[in-house]
Order: C-alpha cells, then sequence, then structure tokens
C-alpha cells in the first residue's frame, strides 16, 4: 500500500507555489543556423521602411524577418567590417567601416561613403539629436565623442571636459542632453557651455546607461540597476531602496527599456536579463532585487549568451544580436507555467471546479489556480494521480493508485474506501443522487454509493470497456461505453444513446454552459467533433478544418467561441462561424490556431481525455506534452500593425536595381525577376501577400511563401507591379508597394518598324496589285492585238480573194452580156445580175474598210462626233463635247467598241429619254479612261436597271459586252424622270494607243511573257 506525503492543510505547500516567469510570456525564435545568417552582431537597428539592419563581422545586412540581404559599399570589402548602425528620424541608415574609419549612409537603395572623419578608432555607438547632429561614440581614450551637424565634424575630448579613459555608453535624451559613462564617471553635456561635466560627483565602474519610458536616466554598474534622475532626466530620483541585482555589465552588453517600461539587459556570458517594469524606488528587499531579474539563455534556447545590442522594433518584438546570430521575443498568446513542467505519463488531469477554480494533477504534485491567480500546490502526493471528480457539495475527490482522498477548504480532509479493482482507473463523475462513478476499462464501471462500492453493468468485453464519463446538466452519468457507443449509467440500469457520428473512437465528452449553444454535449475523437442538437448529431471533421485532429479538449466559452485541443495545437472557431460550420457541407470556417509560434511550446497531450478546461476567470488551461500553459481570451497577443511593403530589387539578366521605383530597362529584355518584402517581423512566416503586374496579369496572384515574382516573354511597354499584403492577423497594408517597369522595345519591336512594315506592306501589295493590272491590261492588249492582226488578215484575203473573184467574174459576165443583142430579155437579165453584183463588191469593200480598223482616225474627238452625226438626233437636242486632262490616242479597237457604245448610248437617248441636252466627257486618267455620256431626259424605270435590259432590247447588254471586250466596266445610273448616265471606264494600259510597243519595262516584260 502507498502511502501518501502530506494529508495536512498545507500551509508550507501553499509557500512552494511556482513562480511565473515573464519570459513565459514571449514566444522566441532564433535565427543563427541558417546558411545566410550572419554571425557576431554587434548593432541592431530598423529602417522607417520596415527592414531591420544589422552590423556584423561579415558585413551590413538587411532582414525582412525571412532572409538576409548583404548591402555592400561602393568602394568594396576593403573598408572593413561595420561596429554600429543607426536609422535617423529621416530614415537614413548610417553605419561605419572598422578599418578605414569612415562612415556611410543608405539612401535611395545606395549605400554612400561619406568624406572621411576624424574618427580613428572603432565605433561602438551611434544616436541621433533632437537637432538631427549625429553623436558618435568610440574607443579612443583621448577623443572618444564626435558630433556630425551641417555636413561638419567636431571631436570632443578633455578640451570639453572628457577625462582620458576608456568610453563605455552614451545616451541622448529628448531635449539633447547627452550623457556619458567614461571610465568610473557619469558624464552630463552642459549645453550652453557645449562641455562634459561629472554627474553629481557619482562614480561607475563599467556602467551602462538607459532611458525609461517617463525620461528617467537608469545606470546599470557593480551596484545593481537603479535610476539617478527623476523624470524627464531632471532633478533627483527616489530614494533608492535596493538596487536592482542584474549582472556587471560586461564588454558588449548594453540596457534598454521597451515601451511597455520592461528593463532589458544584454550581458556578454550569461546571456539576456529582463525586470518587469522595475519599480524606480528599487526593490524592496535584497531577496526581491535577486528574484524579479529573469534570465534567457542557451538552456532557454538563446542562439549564444553573449550578447550585444538590443532593439525594440516598431510591432514592440525585443530583437537580441549575439556572438552567433539574432533572437527575437514577442509577446505571446500561450503563457507558460514553467514550474509546472513535470506532466502526468498520461496527460495531466485538469477540472474546472464549480467555484472558478483549476486543478491540475501532475506526476506527483497537484495544484490549484484559484481565478486571476498563480498555482498552488495543495497536494505532493508523491504517486500518479488517476482521477479527479467535484462531488455536489464542492469536495475534489482524488484517486491515487485506487485509494480515494478527498481534499475541501484548502486541505484534505479524509478518504474513502478504495476502489475495487487494480487496474487501470480512467475517469469518474457524481449522479444526481451524490453517488460517485468510476470507470476502468478493463476492470468495468463501479459505484459508490455511502460506504460501499458496486460493479455495474458486469464484466467488461468487447462491448463493454468504460472509459471517458460525465455528468450532464440533468445529473445523469454518460459513459463511453466502448468504442463507439455512448451509453447513460443510471441507478435502474443503462441507456444507450443514438451515437451515429464519422469518427470512430470518441476520445472526450464536454457538455457546454447553459444557454451558450444549442448544443448539448459534444464529443471529439480522432477525425474531429460531433455535436448533438436535439436529438440529432452534427459533424465537423478535419475534411474541412485539416487540423481538428485527435481533438480531446473542447471548450465553449461564454461569447459562443469554440476551443479545441488536439495534436495539431489549439484551435478557436467564432461564434458566428460556428454554426454555419457544422451544418453547411463543404463550409471552410475560419480559424486562428494557436501554435508554436503563438507560444505554445509543446503539443497538447494526447493521452489526455480532457487537455483543456475554464476557469472562473476565462483563462484556457492546456495539458501539453511538457507541462501547463494557459491562454487568457480577453488577452490574445494580436498584431495590430499593417505590413510594411518593399521592392527590394528588380533583376533584368545581368544588371539589379535595389529600392526601384522606376526601371527602365534596355531594348531586347523581356525576361524580369521582381524581389520583394513583406516586413512584418512579428510572424513572417504567417502573412500572405498577393502581386499584380498591371498590363500583363488579369487578376491578383498569391505569392504563398515566395517572395519572388518572375515574368519572361514581356512585351515591350510600361508595366506597373503592385503588391499587398496582410500580417498574421489579417491587418492589411495600408498601402501598396509598386514599380514602374519599362520595356524599351527594339528597333523591330517599335511603332516605326511596324509603321515601316505597314507602309512596305502596303507598296507590296500596290505593286503587286499593279504588276496584276498590268499583266490583265497587257493580256487584253494581246488579244486586241491578235484581234486586230485577225481583222487585216481576214480584210487582206476578202479582198484578195472574194473581191477579186467576184470582180473578174463580173467583168466576164459584162463581156458575155456585151455579145448578147441590145434589149433582149437575157441581156436584161444578165445586166440586173451584174447591178446586183456590183452592190455586193461594194459592201463588201464596205466590209473590208470596217474590218480594217488602223485605216481610218484615232482621234477620240472626231470620232465621237461621228457617233453623234450617226445617230440623227433631234435638231433641237444640244450636244456637248468636252475632254478632261491630256488627250492621247485611243487603241482603235478600243475606239471602235467605244464608239459602238456611245453610238447605242446616244441612240436611246433620242429614241427613249426626251431630252434637251447632252453631254460627252472624256477623262485621261493616269491609270483609267472615262467616258460620260450624261442627257437631262426623263430616265430609265428602276425594273429596267434592276434587271439590266428591257423585254425583248438588247441595247444595254451589248453595251455591257463591249464594255467587257476591252476590259472596261459599264455603269447605267439614272433616276426615273430626271436624268440617265452612261459611264464607261477603261484601263489607261488598255485604252492608250501610246502603251502598244511598252513604254515601260513592266509592259514590256509581260507583253513578252504572254505573246
Amino acid at each position: 500500500m502507498l502511502v501518501l506525503l502530506s494529508l495536512g492543510p498545507g500551509p508550507a505547500a501553499a509557500a512552494e507555489e511556482p513562480a511565473s516567469s515573464a519570459f513565459a510570456a514571449y514566444t522566441h525564435q532564433k535565427w543563427g543556423r541558417e546558411r545566410d545568417a550572419p554571425k557576431q552582431i554587434y548593432s541592431v537597428a530598423q529602417g522607417r521602411d520596415g527592414y531591420l539592419w544589422l552590423a556584423t563581422t561579415q558585413g551590413l545586412y538587411r532582414f525582412d524577418g525571412v532572409r538576409f540581404e548583404r548591402v555592400r559599399a561602393p568602394d568594396g570589402p576593403s573598408n572593413g567590417p561595420p561596429s554600429a548602425v543607426m536609422v535617423t528620424r529621416a530614415g537614413d541608415v548610417w553605419t561605419n567601416f572598422s578599418e578605414s574609419h569612415r562612415f556611410a549612409i543608405y539612401r535611395g537603395g545606395r549605400l554612400r561613403t561619406l568624406p572621411p572623419s576624424p574618427a580613428t578608432h572603432r565605433v561602438s555607438i551611434m544616436r541621433e539629436g533632437p537637432d538631427g547632429s549625429i553623436w558618435v561614440l568610440t574607443d579612443a581614450e583621448d577623443e572618444p565623442l564626435l558630433r556630425y551637424k551641417g555636413g561638419r565634424w567636431r571631436v570632443y575630448g578633455r578640451a570639453q571636459g572628457i577625462p582620458t579613459g576608456n568610453p563605455f555608453d552614451m545616451v541622448v535624451t529628448k531635449d539633447g542632453i547627452v550623457w556619458l559613462t567614461h571610465a568610473e564617471t557619469v558624464l552630463r553635456l552642459d549645453v550652453a557651455r557645449d562641455a562634459f561635466f561629472g554627474f553629481a560627483g557619482r562614480d561607475a565602474t563599467i556602467a551602462r546607461l538607459s532611458i525609461d519610458p517617463d525620461g528617467r536616466i537608469w545606470l546599470s554598474d557593480q551596484l545593481g540597476t537603479h535610476p539617478i534622475t527623476g523624470r524627464n532626466g531632471r532633478g533627483a530620483p527616489p530614494r533608492l531602496r535596493v538596487p536592482y541585482a542584474t549582472d556587471k555589465p560586461q564588454i558588449r552588453g548594453f540596457t534598454m527599456f521597451d515601451r511597455a517600461g520592461n528593463f532589458w539587459m544584454g550581458t556578454e556570458y550569461r546571456g539576456v536579463q529582463r525586470i518587469t517594469r522595475p519599480d524606480p524606488r528599487g526593490a524592496r528587499t535584497r531577496s526581491e532585487a535577486g528574484s524579479v531579474v529573469e534570465r534567457f539563455t542557451t538552456q532557454n534556447g538563446l542562439t549564444s549568451n553573449i550578447t550585444h545590442r538590443l532593439l525594440q522594433d516598431l510591432e514592440g518584438n525585443i530583437w537580441v544580436g549575439t556572438e552567433k546570430g539574432v533572437d527575437r521575443f514577442r509577446s505571446a498568446s500561450v503563457v507558460t507555467e514553467a514550474k509546472l513542467d513535470d506532466p502526468h505519463v498520461f496527460g495531466d488531469i485538469l477540472l474546472a471546479a464549480r467555484d472558478g477554480s483549476v486543478f491540475i494533477a501532475q506526476a506527483k504534485n497537484i495544484y490549484r489556480v484559484p481565478p486571476g491567480a498563480r498555482p498552488v500546490r495543495i497536494l505532493n502526493a508523491g504517486i500518479l494521480p488517476s482521477t479527479m471528480c467535484e462531488s455536489p457539495n464542492g469536495e475534489i475527490w482524488i484517486t491515487l493508485d485506487n485509494q480515494v482522498v478527498v481534499w475541501r477548504g484548502g486541505r484534505i480532509v479524509g478518504r474513502r474506501a478504495d476502489v475495487p479493482t487494480f487496474t487501470t482507473l480512467y475517469d469518474c463523475a457524481f449522479d444526481a443522487r451524490g453517488d460517485y462513478w468510476i470507470s476502468a476499462a478493463r476492470g468495468g464501471l463501479f459505484r459508490l454509493r455511502g460506504d460501499r462500492w458496486e460493479r455495474k453493468f458486469g464484466r467488461t468485453g468487447l462491448d463493454f470497456r468504460p472509459r471517458s464519463m460525465l455528468s450532464d446538466a440533468q445529473g445523469r452519468v454518460l459513459v463511453q461505453w466502448s468504442y463507439r457507443t455512448l451509453r447513460y449509467a443510471t441507478s435502474s440500469g443503462e441507456m444507450a444513446i443514438p451515437f451515429s457520428i464519422r469518427d470512430p473512437q470518441p476520445v472526450t465528452l464536454y457538455v457546454p454552459p447553459r444557454g451558450v449553444t444549442a448544443a448539448t454535449l459534444y464529443v471529439g475523437g480522432p477525425l474531429g467533433v460531433a455535436r448533438l442538437v436535439g436529438a440529432r448529431w452534427q459533424w465537423l471533421g478535419k475534411d474541412r478544418v485539416p487540423s481538428l485532429v485527435d481533438v480531446n479538449g473542447i471548450v465553449v466559452t461564454r461569447d459562443g467561441d469554440h476551443w479545441f485541443a488536439g495534436s495539431a495545437g489549439v484551435l478557436r472557431i467564432r461564434a458566428s462561424e460556428v454554426d454555419a460550420a457544422f451544418l453547411t457541407a463543404g463550409r471552410r470556417p475560419k480559424v486562428t490556431h494557436f501554435d508554436e509560434d503563438s507560444g505554445l511550446r509543446s503539443m497538447p497531450h494526447d493521452h489526455s481525455r480532457h487537455s483543456m478546461v475554464q476557469g472562473g476567470d476565462g483563462r484556457l488551461w492546456i495539458a501539453t506534452q511538457g507541462g501547463m500553459s494557459w491562454i487568457d481570451p480577453a488577452r490574445l497577443s494580436r498584431n495590430p500593425f499593417a505590413p510594411k511593403l518593399s521592392i527590394r530589387a528588380v533583376r533584368a539578366g545581368q544588371r539589379i536595381f535595389h529600392d526601384p521605383k522606376h526601371v527602365r530597362l534596355k531594348a531586347g529584355q523581356s525576361d524580369v525577376e521582381i524581389d520583394f518584402a513583406v516586413l512584418s517581423l512579428s510572424n513572417p512566416d504567417r502573412t500572405s501577400a498577393k502581386y499584380r503586374m498591371d498590363g500583363q496579369d488579369a487578376r491578383w496572384i498569391p505569392s504563398g511563401h515566395r517572395r519572388e515574382a518572375f515574368y519572361t516573354n514581356l512585351k515591350p511597354g510600361t508595366y506597373q507591379f503592385r503588391l499587398v499584403a496582410a500580417n498574421e492577423d489579417g491587418v492589411t497594408s495600408a498601402n501598396e508597394a509598386s514599380v514602374t517597369i519599362e520595356l524599351v522595345p527594339t528597333f523591330v519591336q517599335s511603332i516605326w518598324f511596324l509603321v515601316v512594315l505597314a507602309v512596305a506592306t502596303v507598296l507590296i501589295i500596290w505593286f503587286l496589285l499593279r504588276l496584276r493590272a498590268l499583266q490583265v491590261a497587257s493580256q487584253m492588249r494581246v488579244r486586241l492585238e491578235q484581234r486586230l492582226i485577225e481583222r487585216e488578215t481576214i480584210a487582206r484575203d476578202l479582198h484578195d480573194t472574194l473581191l477579186q473573184g467576184v470582180q473578174g467574174f463580173v467583168f466576164r459576165v459584162q463581156a458575155v452580156a456585151n455579145r448578147l443583142a441590145a434589149g433582149s430579155d437575157e441581156r436584161k437579165a444578165l445586166e440586173q445580175t451584174l447591178d446586183r453584183a456590183d452592190e455586193l463588191v461594194s459592201k463588201g469593200r464596205d466590209s473590208v474598210r470596217d474590218l480594217r480598223v488602223n485605216d481610218g482616225r484615232n482621234d477620240l474627238r472626231w470620232t465621237l462626233q461621228e457617233a453623234v452625226d450617226e445617230a440623227l438626233l433631234d435638231d433641237a437636242v444640244d450636244v456637248q463635247i468636252t475632254e478632261i486632262g491630256t488627250p492621247e490616242t485611243i487603241h482603235p479597237l478600243a475606239l471602235k467598241e467605244i464608239k459602238a457604245i456611245v453610238g447605242e448610248a446616244l441612240f436611246n437617248v433620242g429614241r427613249h429619254a426626251g431630252a434637251k441636252e447632252v453631254e460627252l466627257v472624256a477623262s485621261y486618267g493616269r491609270r483609267t479612261f472615262r467616258l460620260r455620256v450624261q442627257d437631262d431626259g426623263r430616265g430609265i424605270p428602276d425594273e429596267v436597271l434592276g434587271s439590266g435590259s428591257r423585254d425583248g432590247h438588247f441595247g444595254l447588254v451589248g453595251m455591257r459586252e463591249r464594255a467587257g471586250i476591252i476590259g472596261g466596266r459599264l455603269a447605267v445610273r439614272s433616276s426615273k424622270g430626271e436624268r440617265t448616265e452612261v459611264v464607261i471606264d477603261v484601263p489607261s494600259a488598255v485604252a492608250y494607243d501610246r502603251l502598244v510597243r511598252g513604254r515601260s519595262w513592266l509592259s514590256r516584260f509581260w507583253f513578252r511573257r504572254d505573246r
């Protein structure tokens, strides 16, 4: 039988309440083993753009929370590494170079070196005064202090009251007073005299200076840390009780106050020290002077115990530069109880009592946490506790192995009969009658009524292995009967409830507070959470919330928010999201995760049955693998600062543009890489960014974890790259970051090339069309020439054969007729026949003359006049012939067809139009010969114009055919009752006789080709 180590009221135990470490309220991250992380960081500063600037032995770096970027001086590495860095109120980044003792300013994407300075030794500190002057403290013993103002340097040394010795620290107050610790003296600048004087005769050995939020000057020396002035650096400090027992400041350690008034110290060999809002009067006792100083070392995860400078950034994070890297501390939502670090092997047992207290059973000790207080140990058991339950009268029943002890009013008040089993006890509950129930899985289910134990519901089997249990709002005991069965255990028996959820193995049961939610029961398991609303189960699983796995802790707070603990950490779903999440298929609710980034240093214990409970003060207590942590939902750490954005660089080929606003790339470049940064240093891994290239991207593109954007084959033009982002809490950046990128086109890509190409295309098309026109005209002329030759051949044949033969025949017949008697009937018949033959010969000669078109005149005006004369128009009709342009000789065949067309047109005028005026206008164009016949007659009916001819008449048809013969086009335009206009257009290459012999090389070419 095991014996309890303590069963008394435990006043001594109360004195052993674990101390709460303020460092537990921070989450810590370090950069020291990354390949690009610099080492030996001497100084840290933050620019107005959000970058951290680091002065290291490897050079000057800037850090966006994810990547370290080396910033090189234009003179190269010969200047030596920087030892200090500072950012002015104007945003300029100042640094120095240890070998050349020169200073440089980073501005507008360039690090520019200043002219040589009077510095002769290593620079340790740089500060800016309220008037914009730069104060520089070096390691020189004679003239250690420099001031840069108005482009000029001034040196401070013995002549200004600074004794020979080793300088150590410097601060500048808001009103421009410079304070120094030098050797064993504290010095203060008298602005009126521009000289330093010892401060009230105070000696200080290897001392550091810091200024609290109220403007007090604090000194950290061999005695400890304490104020030496009143508010705003004036007057005497409050009477000191005991200085805070910080370590002696070493060579590289520095001190600072954060904006909340907490004191921080970096030491040379003992890591980081911190005092939570120190009292200006100092500690009350020497014991307190040491106990309130917290330490964070390599044992806690610091990159190195050799620390240098500290910085609080714009978001409130604390940065520490060390020998091996850089560390960050930021406020955590999850607070670890550092002293509750002896977890139960199966997970700490948690119990939320009705009075608001939380009871925590660890491996050997049991603690009580009153609302708003720190944990107090109430029992040193010495053995593993098994279960804890609260009875109806407020007593806490605790099982140790199979022993049952009762705690009430701050002490153990007794014990009950041992549970009649030696198998592992799982859970316990009280029913409405006050009976005590306990489950033992393979041992079964037991009930204690009075002083008597009863085994309930027989022996265990596959269908009866009780585990988790609880008492619902009606006092009924609900038991996890088996892997998939829940049952109510009552005094009269057991009653099953429908349990149809997807999870094959419930792990934890939870009854929410009344009136908060419609659900009466929650069940968590490996695949998610189910809740019972009325008689219906609703399910929310890892298919929609991937981190909702192995759930063994459930809490519904008074405001309706749902909290779940599982192997992926702690999750919160807002009350406004919960109902839709459970009821809507496929709905993915917005979930807030609390994990290592939130300060949860260890995941909830996977063997616990109730890994999370809520105390009366609202804090959620979580049993983790490494001990106890808690979250206060009312004081969650939230980052209200929108991330700053930066376009770090634009790369195109071998060229890099740093911090660009407008980039103009040379002709031919079409591939661009844009390197950007989302400057939210609290939790950069959880920031979200999206970008868009106006003129290229149709939508915003999420960047994920990438901080680069790549574009290839960009067309010449002007683009604007835009970037927006949100921090880990969804606060979006107030302004976009953007860079304008101008891609200069090559000549081939320029508008001038397009103009040249268009002109060339037009010329080529014109040239081809011209060639084709010449080819068609040449073909037409060939055909005309062939017709002309054929007509002349026919004329010769008619003249030389037929007409000559007929003429000879006539002569012979005439000779025969002359032999006949005059007046005889035979002679008369022959003479009549000869007369008819003469008429035929005359007509034949007329035909031959018509075939020989070249025998006539080729004058157009004469031909037109001839056509007018032949038309036999009424004398009242006035006919005018007009020529426009330089008259040309018309090709005979073309002239013949033109005359026929004009004759037909004049015939129609005389027969149908009833016109009084007729105008013939010949236009000699360069490319086209046009002849227009216009009258002022009654016009042509629409139906005739539409059909192109009149029934039984072929004049218009013949005119079109004749125009087609010579490659021309005929147009007839008329309005009924007004006038008629006949227009014939003939290509000049066909119409003009001067082109017959091909005066141009093109016509000669095509003519020879066609021949």
